[in-house]
């Protein structure tokens, strides 16, 4: 019996044991990659089983799993790692970068689905969140500066909120929109730049940026640019010059995280203009004069003089002015300028919970510009959520909200033209203190006692008294809905839309300047009646445009054997734009002083209204075959229906093909050395459509009907409106523009992935350019729209990383990257009649004026106008009785604005917590044409002025023509005010070469580790101090402005030319990144 009982004890003590070990218990651990930082969202599964998590944002993880049972890890980019559950409750997975994928994901064009890497078979380039958010930027297009090849951007200003333009690749279009399609999350935006007051003119306009500014870089997870037709022709005519597709955050991990992100930097000009400090105030380098803005008077001595206007300021009948040295103001310049500040503040949570994901965020960037009375506030709003509503049903819903509030300065003007206040300071003669200035409403510096007797004004009054206002509400929606049919069939329908408000007020204020008395040569007291008043003026524009757009996709994989796989997507796509612009103006003036509204208008206020609809559908197609996971072909195909093209025309049909060949997984070639290479191959078509309303003839409303110099009569009378023929001519036989493209490219890594790069050559036709040509006046018109013309684009990209001591110590990681770009630009041709258009002109001042043109042969861009008479010795000839040289007959080329190539180069270094981050920019070639040159060589404030110190000389390298084919020597000298003031030099005297090298950004950080945030309820904190735009380098011959900010045009095609716009700005400051 007790041996009976003992065996029955043994049984049912191994049956307990055994029961033990097949019960189910709780695994948790930490998922880090091979440097030992924590990965967010990493899938574990238990193998055989339904049963699997995700890790959360520190790379922690909780599941159930039972003794025996294998753990799988997988990760993006990472390869998968499998443990097996043993008796400890703790598994911890280091896990290792797969050194065959370079970037393993792909955000594709239309939503077709996120890809691998290796199946893409065009260019493209991914931005990450952690990169685009190295240092804190005020707006997203700005942080994509120096992060990838082939990407141009330029800046209409430096003021606040001003706009960015976006070129890849070079410009495809004469003279339609050569900036990028931004999309985000599947719905294209309004990035149109909005200007206020004069608009894009030589008499100044108020920027208020374009509507990119107004998302918030925190929200973006990825930024990926697509270049060439293979990967934008599925986005139809709006794609057909690049696409910049922006992914935004979603909820990750099943615990809530909340993560902050705050920083506050100080920003200081970037005075490039260098001023000569030797001669102040007057002319003929002899008369000084308080009240002229020259500074072509004699050399300052030191001797305390008066500076001011006299005036009455008591009331007593006795004059006063304010005394200084007659010296150079230190720092004069600078002293203009303000500090400003910007503070961004974000704070986001996110998570998932049993199907359903989540991101809520708000944000808040505040600026107060480096000009007075500058600001800039914007507030964000998103929400993201995805739901699994069923087992075959998800949908996804992303809302966004953006108000921005702006007060901003006029740019862009010429000498005396426009309220600029940067160029009234470039013009003050260099012994006048700026700081003292800022009081605009003393007796000594308001309207009336101002210093400055030729039409100036206190540029502090301009800056406090004009007004320059934008209100934009931004509203950024979508919604899908996925239905899975079978495993590999799947539906999904997107419907989003943009819709932005956008309010500016613009006003001059009403003043009537007092006769002006000056000081001039031996405390003399003189009269001067030349400054200009004001009747007021009140300009209220209300915008608004709405974009829809729809989509339905038809998913399908199919698998035909484990080495043949297709994947095709098929769908329909609607897209439609309606804008309303309605502007009123004051005219005569205003009744009440510094009441801005337009029933303050002295006379009838006038408005005016403009409404457009633009709508175009298409059907698309795309489809990808694999062998091996390592051989790709892809077609893709869009057929578009527009409505700004005549119903025989408006369907056009355009596509791509492809090829990709992983030849280290092909062939099995991957060793030691040669990690990865894949080499690939595009050839693709792009449409794009003609702008609104060119097809017919159409009437102009208002329009002025007399205009004998004084006297006009314009429409509408007493009352009575009137329309009139407009000037362009309708063409019912337009048809799109068409783009075609061929790259080829490699893709490689060596020495386990510590050399990696991207290399791509590229080939753009863009033929029947849709351009404006004029048209003799017997047809009783001056235009009309043709398709006509050739320009063709090429260039090389390439991109490397180098991590030379990848695993070689531990926890240390260091990595230097680049980028570099060329883009060859050429018009092929335009028409049998015509080689020569004009892009777009700019006055410097009467009778100086520079025109930029596309030309047969020449690139996009190039700049043409007067310069100095050579013969053919290259000696310049000059007027025997004048001793100035003369011009030409006819204009000449002068150069273009292309540069020869573009460069970015950096490092990240890495330590135990420590980061240091360096990203330099390049720019090499191009011209820029400098307003800012042409006012300060005018008034004898820059050093070019003081060459000769002002002493009479002869024109260098100069002869005399004799008439009879032979030349003299000149011997009539001329002075430095004279050439300056009296002879207006030519345009090719105001071109710059507009090459820089920018120290872009340098970060100082430092990451918490975990032990230190034990006692803490934070999960992660980090620290950093950063820099952007410290240092530039600039060639000799660029004594004036930053390259980088111009072009009045705003974002239209001519640009390189710069019109006094307010300076760029470096910034330094701290920011602090917080999860809890």
């Amino acid at each position: 019996m007790t041996t009976k009982l003992n065996g029955i004890l043994t049984l049912f003590l191994a049956l307990i044991v055994q029961l033990s070990f097949a019960q189910e218990k709780t695994i948790s651990g930490t998922v880090t990659d091979q440097d030992g930082l924590p990965l967010p969202g990493v899938n574990i599964l238990v193998q055989g089983t339904t049963t699997g998590t995700q890790s959360d944002f520190d790379g922690e993880y909780t599941i159930m799993a039972e003794v025996g049972q294998v753990l799988v890890f997988s990760y993006i980019g990472q390869k998968n790692a499998s443990m097996t559950v043993g008796a400890s409750n703790t598994i911890n997975v280091q896990m290792q970068e797969d050194a065959q994928a370079l970037e393993e994901v792909v955000v594709t064009a239309f939503g077709t689905g996120d890809r691998n890497a290796k199946a893409t078979v065009y260019a493209n380039q991914t931005v990450k969140s952690e990169d685009l958010l190295s240092v804190p930027n005020k707006n997203a297009l700005e942080a994509l500066r120096g992060k990838a090849a082939g990407v141009n951007l330029s800046t209409a200003s430096g003021s606040v909120g001003s706009s960015t333009r976006i070129v890849l690749r070079g410009s495809g279009s004469l003279t339609g929109n050569n900036n990028a399609l931004i999309v985000i999350d599947g719905v294209a935006i309004d990035n149109t730049a909005t200007s206020g007051g004069a608009g894009q003119s030589t008499t100044g306009y108020s920027d208020f940026g374009n509507r990119f500014n107004d998302v918030n870089p925190d929200d973006i997870a990825s930024v990926t640019i697509l270049k060439g037709p293979s990967a934008t022709s599925l986005y139809g005519s709006r794609g057909a010059s690049g696409v910049v597709l922006i992914t935004t955050k979603t909820g990750q991990g099943k615990k809530m995280q909340v993560n902050y992100n705050g920083s506050t930097s100080m920003e200081t000009a970037i005075i490039v203009l260098q001023r000569q400090s030797k001669f102040g105030q007057g002319y003929d380098n002899l008369h000084l004069d308080s009240g002229e803005n020259w500074s072509w008077g004699p050399a300052m001595d030191g001797v305390v003089r008066p500076w001011t206007s006299p005036i009455d300021s008591d009331g007593d009948g006795s004059l006063e002015a304010l005394t200084r040295p007659y010296s150079p103001v230190r720092n004069q310049l600078q002293d203009f300028f303000n500090t400003g500040y910007t503070v961004t503040q974000n704070i986001n949570l996110s998570g998932s919970n049993d199907g359903f994901t989540y991101y809520a965020s708000y944000g808040n960037t505040k600026q107060t510009g480096i000009l007075d009375n500058t600001s800039y506030n914007r507030n964000n709003i998103t929400f993201n959520a995805s739901a699994k509503l069923s087992e075959k049903l998800k949908s996804d819903f992303k809302v966004s909200y953006a108000r921005v509030d702006q007060n901003t300065a006029q740019e862009g003007s010429r000498a005396f033209e426009g309220n600029n206040a940067y160029a009234m300071a470039i013009q003050s003669p260099v012994n006048i203190p700026f700081t003292e200035l800022r009081d605009y409403k003393s007796p000594f510096h308001g309207i009336d006692g101002y210093w400055g007797s030729y039409s100036s004004v206190n540029p502090y009054y301009i800056l406090n008294e004009y007004g320059n206002e934008a209100e934009i509400d931004n509203f950024l929606a979508n919604a899908s809905l996925t239905y899975n049919f079978l495993d590999n069939l799947s539906i999904t329908g997107r419907f989003g839309g943009n819709i932005v408000n956008t309010q500016t007020d613009v006003w001059t204020p009403t003043y009537t300047p007092a006769q002006q008395l000056v000081w001039t040569d031996d405390l003399q007291i003189a009269t001067r009646n030349s400054k200009h008043s004001s009747l007021g003026e009140y300009i209220n524009t209300n915008i608004k445009v709405e974009n829809l757009d729809a989509t339905v996709l038809l998913n399908y994989d199919a698998e035909f054997s484990e080495d043949l796989k297709l994947t095709a997507a098929g769908g329909y796509n609607f897209f439609q734009r309606t804008a309303d612009r309605l502007i009123g103006s004051s005219v005569g003036g205003l009744v009440v002083p510094d009441t801005y509204n337009l029933a303050n208008s002295s006379q009838q206020p006038t408005s005016s209204m403009f409404r457009s609809k633009y709508r175009i559908f298409g059907v698309l197609g795309n489809a990808t075959l694999g062998y091996k996971d390592a051989a790709f072909l892809e077609l893709s195909a869009r057929n578009d229906w527009s409505s700004t093209l005549p119903s025989a025309n408006n369907s056009f049909l355009y596509g791509a093909v492809g090829a990709s060949v992983v030849v280290t997984d092909l062939f099995n070639l991957e060793n030691d050395i040669l990690n990865y290479a894949k080499l690939r191959g595009s050839y693709g078509t792009s449409g794009k459509d003609a702008d609104l309303y060119l097809l017919n003839s159409y009437f102009v409303g208002n329009p002025e009907i007399v205009s004998l110099g004084d006297y006009s009569l314009t429409l509408p009378k007493n009352g009575i409106p009137g329309f009139t023929i407009g000037n362009t001519i309708g063409n019912p036989g337009l048809k799109p523009e068409l783009t075609t493209t061929y790259e080829v490219g490699l893709d490689f890594g060596f020495f386990k992935n510590r050399l990696s790069g991207a290399y791509t050559y590229y080939h753009s036709n863009h033929d029947d350019q849709l351009v404006t040509i004029s048209l003799p006046r017997s047809t009783g018109y001056t235009q009309t729209v043709s398709n006509i013309g050739r320009m063709e684009n090429k260039g090389h990209e390439l991109s490397l990383t180098l991590k030379p001591i990848l695993g070689l110590v531990d926890g240390l990681n260091f990595e230097l990257f680049g980028a570099y770009s060329t883009n060859d630009n050429k018009v092929v041709t335009i028409t049998d009649d015509i080689d020569e258009l004009t892009i777009g002109t700019f006055g410097f001042a009467a009778g100086t004026t520079v025109t930029m043109i596309a030309k047969e042969g020449l690139p996009f861009g190039t700049f043409k106008g007067n310069d100095f008479k050579y013969n053919d010795q290259g000696e310049v000839i000059v007027d025997g009785n004048t001793g100035f040289p003369v011009y030409p007959d006819d204009d000449v080329i002068l150069g273009n604005n292309q540069p020869d190539y573009l460069v970015n180069f950096g490092a990240n270094l890495n330590y135990k917590g420590f980061g240091f981050r360096v990203l330099f920019d390049r720019k090499k070639g191009g011209l820029f044409a400098s307003q800012t040159k042409y006012n300060t060589n005018f008034n004898g404030t820059n050093v070019n002025t003081t060459v000769y110190n002002r002493e009479p000389y002869i024109f260098p390298n100069s002869v005399v023509d004799n008439g009879d084919g032979t030349f003299s020597e000149n011997i009539v000298q001329i002075t430095e005010q004279d050439y300056f003031t009296n002879y207006d030099a030519p345009v090719s005297t105001q071109l710059i070469d507009a090459s820089f090298l920018k120290l872009r950004e340098v970060e100082l950080s430092y990451t918490f580790s975990k032990a230190l945030l034990k006692d803490t309820f934070f999960t992660n904190a980090r620290l950093s101090l950063f820099g952007k735009n410290l240092k530039y380098w600039l060639p000799d011959s660029n004594k004036y402005a930053d390259p980088e900010v111009n072009g009045p045009g705003l974002t239209d095609n001519a640009q390189g030319i710069e019109t006094t716009q307010t300076p760029s700005s470096r910034s330094v400051g701290l920011n602090l990144q917080l999860s809890f």
